[in-house]
């Protein structure tokens, strides 16, 4: 169980039935303190919870007169925890849906990149209702196309982190988002606001009625009211906020290289050419003894630094997009790519993921198989550590004299559609060119200048370059 002095879990309920005492116990096993709203419930099920609440001092109910729906329950509560110096609150439902395991984990990405909005995507149950699943779709679809992008994962999700000031900043002034519409609408305008978003997985239950599951979801109505709220969303963009927005999302784009050939994949579709290298001949194993002297070379080599030069090439562009910039190898932090140009950007791949450093800030990427692979593959391969590259690729490699070149066949069909194929030749111990290739039109390379005079990184570059 985790004390914070910043970040509190707000949990907004209106007859919500048995199951609520049992949810609450279980989020203060997990963190404290937590703030219950009761949005004006007529079934009693609050009694329990304000009993509790007596002897537990960081327990706190928050009792509205009447219902007035989810969004302004959690506003409320919203509005009481800055008064009580709060910053930051994960919103949760109260019928046990959400994970409370999953708590701890977002407030720490949270309390790590406080200026986000940590995005809850859900992993759904095998008895998820089918319209449910189905029907949420539509909404994703609306919402990309609001926030220009997919820095939403699900908006219909409501297991999230708020930065407190900022919320009541864009809906707090505003009459709509008060009911069923509140999450999407929050979502969107903190995007619109400038502000960078996490999604992050977490799994979801679904309780029947006789496991006391209540939902107050009315399909007609709470449908009605998702599409009068993207008609005026969307209407809203386009009359006056698609300058701001398209401004804010070309500040905020991506520049890892797993990432962008993941999404152009991922639209674009296509399979790589099978390379020659690929055979049983020149297959390798992680020990491979005819490489002994370059893995010990590569082990054994310093902190490196080196200019290099990327290029993504795209079916649906006539000229590459070139971008450049500094590369930083660590053993011990990871690796670095300072991009220059076109854009003073960071994007930094270590044990912890993929971290985005710009003039805006930092971002954390989402977690997705395929980019994690991708990512760690570039450590991997600067480092030339056969080994653990071995644990998601098989290795093809040949040798001429001190040149070599490797290639990189995904293990699972997952990785090898979102990857396509991995080619990297160098000379000696220095990596010199890496090729992402998803298909003939549709491949990243990148081409590494000879390292600078080998030299550790100093404690200023280790802050600016690493975490």
């Amino acid at each position: 169980m985790t004390v914070s002095a910043t970040h509190l879990v707000i949990l907004p309920t209106y007859n919500t039935g048995p199951r609520l005492p049992a949810v609450v116990a279980e989020v203060l096993r997990h963190w404290q303190p937590v703030l219950v709203v009761v949005d004006g419930s007529t079934d009693g099920s609050e009694q329990p919870v304000l009993a509790l609440a007596k002897g537990e001092p960081r327990l706190t109910v928050l009792v509205l007169p009447h219902n007035c729906g989810k969004g302004a329950a959690v506003l409320a509560g919203a509005q009481a925890a800055r008064a009580r110096g709060f910053t930051h609150a994960l919103v949760m439902d109260a019928d046990g849906q959400h994970p409370a395991a999953s708590i701890a984990e977002f407030m720490a990405a949270s309390q790590r990149q406080p200026a986000a909005l940590v995005l809850g995507r859900p992993i759904f149950p095998a008895n998820v209702p089918a319209e449910r699943r189905h029907g949420r779709k539509l909404s994703i679809g609306c919402v990309r196309l609001e926030v220009l992008g997919a820095g939403i994962a699900d908006p219909l999700f409501g297991f999230r982190v708020y930065p407190l000031a900022p919320l009541l900043a864009v809906l707090g002034p505003r009459r709509s988002g008060r009911r069923y519409d509140f999450d999407t609408e929050a979502a969107v305008r903190l995007c619109w606001a400038g502000g960078p978003t996490l999604n992050l997985a977490a799994p979801v239950r679904y309780f029947s009625p006789a496991e006391g599951g209540v939902s107050h979801f009315h399909y007609v109505r709470d449908n009605a009211a998702l599409v009068w709220l993207h008609t005026r969303l969307i209407a809203e963009l386009l009359l006056w906020r698609w300058a701001s927005v398209r401004r804010h999302h070309r500040r905020s784009r991506v520049v890892g290289v797993a990432v962008a050939l993941l999404l152009a994949g991922a639209l674009f579709g296509g399979t790589a050419e099978p390379d020659p290298l690929v055979n049983a001949a020149h297959r390798l194993a992680p020990d491979a003894a005819g490489w002994a002297d370059l893995l010990a070379a590569f082990a054994q080599r310093p902190d490196t630094t080196a200019d290099f030069t990327e290029r993504r090439f795209f079916p649906f562009k006539k000229q590459p997009v070139e971008l450049r910039g500094e590369v930083r190898v660590s053993a011990a932090h990871g690796l670095s790519l300072h991009y220059t140009a076109p854009v003073d950007r960071t994007v930094i791949l270590d044990e912890q993921g993929m971290l985005v450093r710009g003039a805006a800030g930092e971002r954390e990427l989402p977690a997705d198989p395929r980019a994690r692979a991708a990512n760690e593959a570039l450590r991997h391969i600067l480092r030339f550590d056969f080994a653990a590259l071995a644990k998601d690729f098989e290795i093809y490699g040949r040798r001429d004299g001190g040149a070599w070149s490797l290639a990189l066949v995904a293990r699972t069909a997952g990785l090898r559609r979102g990857l396509g194929s991995i080619a990297v030749s160098g000379e000696g111990a220095v990596v010199r060119r890496i090729e992402l290739r998803h298909s003939a039109k549709q491949f990243v390379e990148i081409n590494n200048a000879p390292p600078r005079p080998p030299a550790a990184f100093t404690a200023e570059e280790l802050k600016r370059y690493f975490r």
